[in-house]
């Protein structure tokens, strides 16, 4: 095979090597060896503490008790966070139910912006219109308890794009209940991860019809019996 014919070689963005944490009561996983190259991730875990651990230790939302993480050639935590934007995570980035979409919006690009440079009551827009699609996006008069699960789930990606990190790392996309409402939230996650590397937590493969991702089967690593 000539040279030229050779497939290019991507490197990774995202490499894990023993990557392990430890919990209260045990490891919630260990050993963990991956190589994420640009593009669309997901990381199939049981839902719930151990995915969770794992996806903010990739984000450098959490320290590893084993074995070494880096992203972009940064190894530690604080570092890793310049590189990476965290969404949908419990606790994390949750929205006040009592607040509109205007608001929640113009705060975080309030938050993230300069101290001395004005925000505009449109802040956001391009982001929405790049992770709604074509979907309907949620009016900014509407409370964030009207939105759907779907709409919640965009609207809180939306928010960690506005950082402008070249990663981004989803929680559980289970929680997004509906079969048909989930498929579409896939289709979103892949369209973003045109333009930046998307990583997700999942509890089943996304399946043969999902768009093109990278799968990484991780269930046998946690601490689970």
């Amino acid at each position: 095979m000539d040279a030229q014919d050779e497939p290019e070689v991507v490197a990774p963005l995202i490499t894990a090597g023993g990557l392990g944490v430890d919990g209260e009561h045990g490891p919630l996983f260990s050993g963990i060896n991956l190589a994420l190259t640009p593009g669309f991730h997901a990381i199939q875990m049981p839902g719930g503490p151990e995915q969770t651990a794992l996806l903010l230790t990739l984000a450098g939302r959490l320290k590893a008790s084993h074995g070494n993480v880096t992203v972009l050639g940064a190894t530690k935590p604080r570092a890793i966070r310049r590189h990476c934007s965290i969404a949908a995570f419990n606790d994390i980035d949750e929205l006040d139910e009592t607040v509109s979409v205007r608001t929640v919006l113009a705060e975080q690009r309030r938050w993230l912006a300069p101290w001395y440079s004005r925000v505009p009551i449109e802040a956001g827009q391009a982001e929405l219109d790049e992770v709604f699609g074509e979907n309907p996006r949620p009016l900014p008069a509407t409370f964030i308890v009207e939105l759907s699960d779907l709409e919640l789930f965009l609207l809180r990606i939306t928010l960690a794009l506005l950082s402008g990190h070249p990663i981004l790392v989803v929680g559980d996309l289970e929680q997004v209940r509906d079969t048909a409402r989930r498929a579409n939230a896939v289709d979103r996650l892949a369209a973003i991860a045109t333009r930046r590397t998307v990583v997700v937590g999942v509890t089943n493969p996304l399946g043969a019809d999902a768009p093109d991702h990278d799968l990484h089967d991780l269930r046998m690593l946690t601490g689970r019996d």
